[in-house]
Order: C-alpha cells, then sequence, then structure tokens
C-alpha cells in the first residue's frame, strides 16, 4: 500500500481553496408559497429559500410562531408582496437588520385597482431591478415578533383589506411573475456574485415556464371569453383581466363581515339577470352564502384557490395554482 505524504506547510494552501465553493448563498425568505416558487427556480442548485407563512395561514391577518420570528431575523434578503396584502409585516420587517423588497412597490410590477384600473406607483425608491429580464418578457427576530403583528390586525379576518384601492393580489398575474423573476436574479447576484450565473441560467429556464403557463391558459380559456363568474372575494382581478373572465361580483365584502341580506339578494338577482352559470368558494372557508345566492339560479358552485393553499410548496406551485384556478373556471363553465 502506498501513502502520500502530506507537509504541513501545504496545509494552509488546501484549507484556504475551497472557502469560495463552500460560502454560503444568501439566506432568503418569502412570504407566501407563490412567491417562494418563484424564487425557488431561481435559486435551483445554489440554495432553498424558506417560506415564511404556513399555508394554511392568513397572510391579511398572520401570528408568528418562534420559528417564523427567528426566519425573518437570519434572513439576508425578504421578498414579501407587501402591506397592501399583510399590513401586519410591515413593521416586524422594519426591525429587521436584513434587506427586504414589498414587491408591489417595485416599479417592475403592474398594478391595478379594485376597479379594474391600473394604477401607477412611485417608480423611484425602488429602480435599478429586475428591468434587463421584465423588458425581454412582456413589458408591459425576536420570540415576540409574531404577537405584535397579530394583534395589530388580528381582527381584520380573511378580507383585512378593503376592496377599494390598490389590489394586492398581484402573483396572480403573469407579467408579474416575469418582472420578478428578474428581480429576484438581479437582486440575488448583487448579493452571491459567485453565482450570478446559475442565477441568471435559471431565470432564463423561469421565464420559459411562465410563457408556457401562460399559453396553456389562455388555451383552456379560448372559449370562454367574457364568461361571466361570481367568486367568493375580490381575490382574482388580475387573473380575469389577463384571461378574459369577466367577474361580476363577489360575495364577501371588504371589511370581512357577512354580506347583508340585501346585498345578497342583489347578487343573486344579478346572477338570474346576467345569466351567470358559475360561482366559487375558496378552500377553508364556508361556501353557505354561495349556496344562499344559488338557490333556485342554477347556479354551479366550484372552488378557487388564489394561493395555492391545495397545491405542494416548492417550485412547480406557482404554475399549478394558476393551472388550477383555469381549469377549475373552465371545468365549472363546460359542466351541465
Amino acid at each position: 500500500m502506498r501513502f502520500s505524504i502530506l507537509s504541513f506547510s501545504s496545509l494552509p494552501a488546501l484549507i484556504a481553496a475551497p472557502v469560495s465553493v463552500l460560502a454560503e448563498p444568501p439566506q432568503v425568505v418569502a412570504d407566501i408559497a407563490p412567491l417562494h416558487a418563484l424564487l425557488s427556480q431561481v435559486m435551483e442548485g445554489v440554495g432553498v429559500p424558506d417560506l415564511l407563512l404556513d399555508q394554511n395561514a392568513n397572510p391579511h391577518a398572520a401570528q408568528l410562531k418562534p420559528s417564523q420570528a427567528r426566519m425573518l431575523t437570519e434572513a439576508d434578503l425578504v421578498f414579501w408582496v407587501g402591506p397592501e396584502l399583510s399590513p401586519w409585516l410591515e413593521r416586524i420587517l422594519e426591525a429587521q437588520d436584513g434587506d427586504h423588497i414589498a414587491m408591489m412597490e417595485h416599479p417592475a410590477t403592474h398594478l391595478r385597482d379594485f376597479d379594474g384600473a391600473g394604477t401607477d406607483h412611485d417608480h423611484e425608491a425602488h429602480e435599478g431591478h429586475g428591468e434587463e429580464e421584465h423588458d425581454d418578457h412582456d413589458e408591459d427576530g425576536h420570540d415576540d415578533l409574531g404577537e405584535e403583528g397579530h394583534d395589530d390586525h388580528g381582527e381584520e379576518g380573511h378580507d383585512g383589506h378593503n376592496h377599494t384601492g390598490v389590489d394586492p393580489h398581484v402573483w396572480l398575474a403573469t407579467e408579474n411573475a416575469r418582472a420578478w423573476l428578474g428581480v429576484f436574479a438581479d437582486m440575488l447576484s448583487e448579493r452571491d456574485p459567485d453565482n450570478a450565473e446559475i442565477y441568471r441560467s435559471n431565470t432564463e429556464a423561469a421565464f420559459a415556464k411562465v410563457d408556457a403557463l401562460e399559453h396553456r391558459i389562455e388555451d383552456r380559456l379560448a372559449a370562454h371569453q367574457g364568461a361571466e363568474i361570481v367568486t367568493f372575494h375580490a381575490a382574482f382581478g388580475y387573473f380575469a383581466d389577463e384571461f378574459g373572465i369577466e367577474i361580476a361580483g363577489s360575495v364577501r365584502p371588504g371589511d370581512a363581515a357577512a354580506p347583508s341580506a340585501a346585498a345578497v339578494a342583489e347578487l343573486k338577482d344579478l346572477v338570474a339577470d346576467h345569466g351567470i352559470e358559475c360561482a366559487f368558494a375558496e378552500p377553508g372557508f364556508d361556501p353557505g352564502l354561495l349556496d344562499a345566492i344559488a338557490g333556485g339560479t342554477g347556479l354551479r358552485i366550484g372552488t378557487l384557490d388564489p394561493t395555492g393553499v391545495l397545491q405542494p410548496v416548492g417550485p412547480n406551485h406557482y404554475s399549478a395554482t394558476l393551472d388550477a384556478i383555469a381549469v377549475g373556471i373552465a371545468e365549472c363553465l363546460e359542466s351541465e
């Protein structure tokens, strides 16, 4: 048997050599599963981002567990939708040392009002991230942190945001998915230049997946352009705008209170007058109000899931969530 002899003088070089290889990538957190899925695609082969909120958590009013609070404390980068979706999270993030990026405030993000109008927002504060990729693709902690966020907003319930002003369900527009992929790649490359080429390559592959997703949904809903539906709450405006579906009304008002008897009657009349065929509940919420509206109208009731509660967490979550929305709408409209 032969042995190689290693001199002590060579040890410093051997120890120093792998440092760049073994350097840790940034610790990155995304607040909700659709955002986490897109970020996971960009980071593939380098690291895995953390998902802040459990899938069954209400992003409008959540209470962080100690482990989730520590996740924020230890993060280098936090990507979150913004205070319009999760107002309770803003103060918690402001107390952290790491960088946090509200995607709704980024200039690459397309915004709409709840009334369907596009909206402008300040593009100066966040300029310089993600614009290259977006231009190429459809330009159009402490343990008590969770208590802080929850105490201020927990009473607001699922519809803690009012359904006036800017619609925070921005991930349901594929143009925003493309824009954010570029933002993620830029910011990760800035933090972790050794892996910049991987981030860029992953982003190009992710762009292609979003393009394919968009084409699948267009094909699936091609026969239903202009179809009117009723939703449980006003979460699907971006999706409807992009893919030619009309949302005639939503059951749940923005203040999370049950609709009045008059409002239910008005929506029921709308369903009858317009010949609306489908209304959609959401996972985890009592469809009883929809049953009341459907009574005697022939309205069919399906389920749409805006945050992908029913989809596995991971890189494919985003596509699976939007695919399921398209399939849910089409299957209801096509059923007898």
